[in-house]
């Protein structure tokens, strides 16, 4: 089994089909599940950002031109939202600094479509 540290960081930073296809062995994933090979919970995902820090996001602010999903700290604030087309969707902004990392790692996990969490 591969240990719990390099499961988090497949999920948050690389890529889990790859990882997933090589250590099971096999080539099509449809075939599998997931939970075969990532055994972490959301709580470790979570206790390990909160010792390593969050993934870098590609903005720092809401004048990005990259799409995709955005996060950025000010003024011990965060900021979340969606970048599609040039449009701002489903924009959430979050006092609470565990409230806000807690959204953008259920977040982030869930855009890896692997259906753990």
């Amino acid at each position: 089994m591969v240990d719990k540290e390099t499961q988090v960081q497949i999920l948050l930073y690389g890529n889990e089909l790859v990882f997933a296809s090589e250590t099971l062995g096999v080539k099509d994933m449809r075939t599998r599940k997931y939970s075969e090979v990532f055994t972490v919970s959301y709580e470790e995902v979570y206790e390990y950002i909160s010792i390593h820090g969050l993934p870098q996001s590609e903005s720092t602010s809401k004048d990005t031109l990259v799409e995709g999903f955005h996060y950025f700290k000010e003024e011990g604030k965060w900021y979340t939202f969606f970048k599609e087309r040039g449009h701002i969707s489903y924009e959430k902004n979050f006092d609470d600094e565990e409230l806000g990392k807690r959204y953008i790692v259920t977040t982030l996990l869930q855009l890896k479509g692997t259906g753990l969490y």
